[in-house]
């Protein structure tokens, strides 16, 4: 169990908005990534800042990304550069068309011998605790540029879509894309508007408890879906969290992430949770954590499920969650 945690809080780093479906998805090509769009032939060499503070040169137009988190590859398919993607991770499930891309690593490390092989150009990379020194050793083992996206909340999630739209060619797409998702999660802060701020805890694990701080965008996006998250004071992004504490904290929500596998009864049926509020009053939901642990396209859906979980009256009878 403890392994599972410890891989669920590195996908969190690694992923450290709303999905574009039907119609959307056609006119935004935020699934399709097989075109760039046709939109614009951007100028090279440029320079992008990167969440390390670093400026990365990039000489020519990139045409052998590599993708070392599930929320970059999203972005890259959003932005139209889908088609140009080498390489990704053994995490990344969405869209679907990333089945048949090359696997460059995972949670714990990442090939650089396949990179170097399949004549990877960029590479862009989210890690918590990637070093400066880390980005340059990387470029000189591959000889591709690496680019650092680390957003630390919901508004610098959508921000790094520019970010990766300048450091592919693809500006006005990504700007496309970047105006989209303000305007949606615009939108849902006017609909949220005045309305109260149940206390919520969110579970990344069980056995040990591990939940979400400060520094997290897992809060950011409760605290934007008018949500109070009780353990704000926590002294990490990923804190490993205490029963004894949870019981004293006894907040009105219950979240959990669908990625560990645990539902609603298994949660209900903790001897020591009988007494929760949460419980008592049937408001435990295990959500789909993808939109919300991952700074990419799909966030402000992520925001929006958990703000029709806990302000269900706000939306309407066709409104659903992601709970059980």
């Amino acid at each position: 169990m403890y392994r599972k945690i410890v891989s669920l809080l590195a996908a969190i780093s690694l992923a450290i908005l709303v999905a574009a479906c039907g119609q959307q998805a056609s006119q935004d090509g935020s699934t399709g990534g097989d075109t760039d769009g046709g939109m614009e032939a951007a100028a090279f060499p440029v320079t992008v800042e990167d969440s390390l503070g670093r400026q990365v040169r990039i000489e020519s137009r990139p045409e052998q990304i590599g993708s070392m988190a599930p929320s970059a590859t999203e972005t890259l398919f959003a932005v139209g550069a889908g088609n140009r993607v080498a390489g990704v991770t053994t995490a990344d499930d969405y869209p679907q068309e990333v089945e048949d891309i090359e696997k460059i690593g995972d949670y714990q490390q990442m090939n650089t011998e396949k990179i170097a092989s399949l004549g990877i150009d960029l590479i862009l990379h989210s890690f918590d605790g990637f070093t400066e020194e880390q980005a340059e050793s990387l470029e000189q083992k591959t000889g591709a540029k690496v680019v650092v996206l680390n957003p630390t909340s919901v508004e610098e999630a959508i921000d790094s879509v520019s970010t990766v739209g300048k450091a592919v060619g693809n500006v006005e797409k990504a700007r496309v894309v970047e105006e989209r998702l303000q305007s949606e999660l615009n939108q849902l802060e006017q609909q949220l508007e005045g309305l109260p701020q149940p206390t919520v805890f969110y579970e990344i694990g069980y056995d040990p408890l591990f939940t979400v701080g400060p520094g997290s965008f897992v809060q950011d996006a409760i605290r934007i879906a008018r949500g109070e998250n009780v353990t704000a004071d926590a002294q990490q992004a990923y804190p490993q969290y205490s029963v004894e504490k949870l019981l004293q904290d006894d907040p009105e929500y219950y979240l959990a992430g669908r990625s560990s596998g645990v539902t609603v009864e298994q949660i209900k049926s903790r001897p020591p949770y009988s007494s929760l509020q949460a419980v008592q009053q049937d408001q435990v939901f295990v959500i789909n954590d993808d939109l919300v642990n991952r700074p990419g396209p799909r966030i402000v859906e992520g925001v929006r499920e958990i703000a029709v979980t806990i302000h269900p009256d706000a939306f309407g009878a066709g409104s659903t969650t992601g709970g059980e």
